[in-house]
């Protein structure tokens, strides 16, 4: 295993080039919702008129925030009215208040996510001519959810998790520092496509046997669908890493590679493995200090990259999520990285 300590990187975090094809022809209506500034005229509406108006605009959504957010946990077979009281009494909670009150202050208004969300399912419209953009709701989740779809026509947002890493109420609300560099307006539409790709393309029959490697590439195949939907995105943004972590990891691919496989982990189907290098982490045990959790994806990333560069880049990034399995996938990328 063969790690190394480099203070330079010859732009190992900057953008290589990617393809932008013109999509200005696409028409693309992007509609957005602000449930969480609708939700507000519950105070001075005429009740039965606002919730008249809330559930003819946002449908079962409604009933799910009420019920989920608002209302919370009952006991079994309570059905008791209490909606309008509960509304008031969650709206005038100072956290709840001071949480909507930050996500005011963001975001006076979304039409710089609206733009580049926008741009991003152009791209993603461009190579999946079926995708359907889906219509936009914002939410206050009180630090519970970030970006996610309901049903296959909606993708809600939960502002109050991108108000940026400054955000002096994470540390009290228990998000981890690992996490509070990403929760910054700009990884809004990083997090909703990847949501979308999860909708629309996730594998849903991945086998339960699955090993390492596989789970690996499969991760990989998403990122670099990522990087063309997002064409101007930095390594780091997709990774979710920060640069210098996106840096240690592109010095020492050689020494990743070798440690996969010196400890025989690439083959094995064990899902404390899979939580260990895939999931999100302030560091992977076993690896330096200097290396991020998640440090799978990055292998994974660059296993797909060489595949398609084996292929002369003949493949479309169509075919490469739908067709290509992760199995496939390595045979052919034959990915041996530089020492």
């Amino acid at each position: 295993m063969v790690f190394l300590c480099l203070t330079g990187c010859n732009g190992c975090n900057k953008n290589k080039s990617r393809e932008k094809p013109d999509v200005s022809g696409i028409n693309l209506e992007l509609k957005v919702l602000r449930f969480d500034q609708d939700l507000l005229g519950v105070k001075t509406q005429d009740y039965a008129q606002w919730r008249q108006m809330m559930q003819d605009k946002y449908h079962e959504f409604y009933r799910f925030y009420i019920s989920n957010f608002v209302i919370g946990p009952r006991p079994a077979g309570d059905t008791t009215d209490i909606e309008q009281i509960a509304l008031h009494k969650f709206l005038d909670d100072k956290y709840i208040a001071t949480i909507q009150d930050s996500i005011n202050s963001r975001f006076t208004n979304t039409k710089q996510t609206e733009a580049e969300l926008t741009q991003a399912l152009k791209y993603f419209t461009h190579y999946f001519p079926e995708f359907k953009a889906p219509e936009i709701i914002t939410i206050n989740s009180a630090y519970g959810a970030g970006i996610s779809p309901f049903g296959s026509e909606r993708l809600i947002i939960g502002l109050d998790m991108f108000l940026g890493a400054d955000n002096k109420d994470y540390d009290s609300a228990g998000v981890y520092d690992y996490l509070q560099h990403k929760m910054r307006p700009e990884y809004i539409v990083r997090y909703a496509t990847e949501a979308l790709y999860e909708e629309n393309y996730g594998d849903i029959n991945t086998p339960a046997d699955q090993p390492l490697i596989e789970a690996m590439i499969d991760r990989g195949k998403k990122l670099y669908f990522l990087s063309y939907i997002l064409p101007d995105a930095p390594d780091s943004m997709l990774l979710g890493y920060t640069q210098k972590q996106t840096q240690w990891c592109t010095e020492n691919e050689y020494g990743l590679w070798q440690f996969f496989n010196n400890k025989d982990l690439l083959y094995k189907n064990n899902s404390m493995d899979k939580t260990r290098y895939l999931g999100e982490g302030p560091a992977t045990s076993g690896l330096p200090p200097e290396a991020p959790g998640s440090v799978g994806s990055f292998v994974g990333l660059q296993i797909v990259r060489k595949f398609m560069n084996e292929t002369g880049s003949k493949i479309t990034l169509r075919d490469l999520v739908q067709k290509y399995d992760a199995k496939t996938i390595l045979e052919k990328a034959k990915y041996r990285p530089a020492k």
